[in-house]
């Protein structure tokens, strides 16, 4: 039994040579330098190529080392092969400090200023405060959960959006397709957190936009399929959105020539609001395949009929 490493915009040094010290009797090797394909049953892997499963005749477990699992899907895996995926609670905590900070920067007109400045340009502005700002979450898993409840903490307006009933202090929660027009009706900013599911691709269009109140700030940091590009350009022409700040696209890194860099009203970060801790994520690995070995319940197993 072998373990094989399949990264994609990745290095992969590290995360082989720290393997092999939590792994010192099991081979690791990285792909696509495998000396028998037959002896790997567990792959660990990032945006591998389509059809990677069908290279590895024994295939047991595909451990995602990020949060999501979209990215291995655009393959068929079979029953018998075990999805997982790493749970990391630092991974919540950088989340939340991203959505904040693009919130706050958003209330206070921060790059407003900036631009202003740059034009050597006086011109104060009103603000809003904490306490009388409203803000809708979408998707209430592990990630959105806390995010919300951080929210609640600093004192905001806090609604949540979900497939399933989800109870959180604080927090005005609402379920379903029925629910999704009253979370996201008089609110000040959307943050989408969602899992991409079959239900969920393509869930910011120009139809869920018209349902917002008017001059929404967009955080997108769920996944880039989840936003219809076309539609948000043609929500903040006409004012239904006010600005978007997006950290997930349909395709990363973004091309030279999409309409998103020129954009005055949309700010870009390159994938960047919660990183995978490369420490902590090697441990859950090296857990699984020991876990593997020994017939024991994977940790955090995806369902793939639901997709998380």
């Amino acid at each position: 039994m072998s373990v094989a490493l399949l990264f994609n915009q990745k290095p992969t040094e590290e995360w082989q040579r720290n393997l092999q010290k939590l792994l010192p009797e099991t081979k690791v090797e990285v792909y696509p330098i495998i000396s028998n394909p037959e002896d790997v049953e567990f792959i660990a892997t990032w945006k591998p190529h389509k059809d990677y499963i069908k290279e590895f005749p024994n295939l047991k477990v595909v451990q995602s080392v990020g949060a999501g699992i979209d990215h291995l899907l655009h393959t068929e895996i079979p029953d018998s092969v075990k999805v997982t995926r790493i749970v990391d609670s630092a991974l919540k905590q950088e989340m939340f400090e991203h959505v904040l900070a693009c919130i706050m920067t958003s209330m206070k007109n921060l790059l407003t200023y900036h631009k202003n400045q740059l034009q050597q340009k006086w011109i104060p502005k009103n603000y809003t405060s904490i306490h009388e700002t409203t803000i809708t979450i979408l998707g209430l898993g592990e990630i959105g959960k806390l995010v919300a409840e951080r929210f609640v903490a600093l004192g905001f307006r806090v609604k949540g959006w979900s497939n399933s009933q989800k109870n959180i202090n604080g927090v005005e929660t609402f379920v379903g397709k029925e629910g999704l027009n009253s979370a996201i009706a008089n609110t000040d900013f959307i943050v989408n957190i969602l899992p991409l599911t079959t239900e969920t691709e393509s869930i910011l269009n120009y139809k869920f936009f018209n349902q917002c109140s008017k001059q929404t700030v967009l955080i997108n940091v769920g996944r880039g399929a989840h936003l219809v590009e076309k539609d948000l350009l043609i929500a903040i022409d006409e004012k239904q959105i006010k600005e978007a700040y997006l950290d997930v696209f349909r395709e990363e890194p973004l091309p030279e020539n999409h309409p998103f860099w020129s954009n005055k009203n949309i700010y870009i970060t390159p994938h960047i609001a919660s990183v995978t801790n490369a420490t902590t994520a090697l441990q859950q690995v090296a857990t699984n395949y020991k876990k593997l070995k020994n017939m024991e319940t994977l940790e955090n197993e995806v369902s793939l009929d639901k997709g998380y």
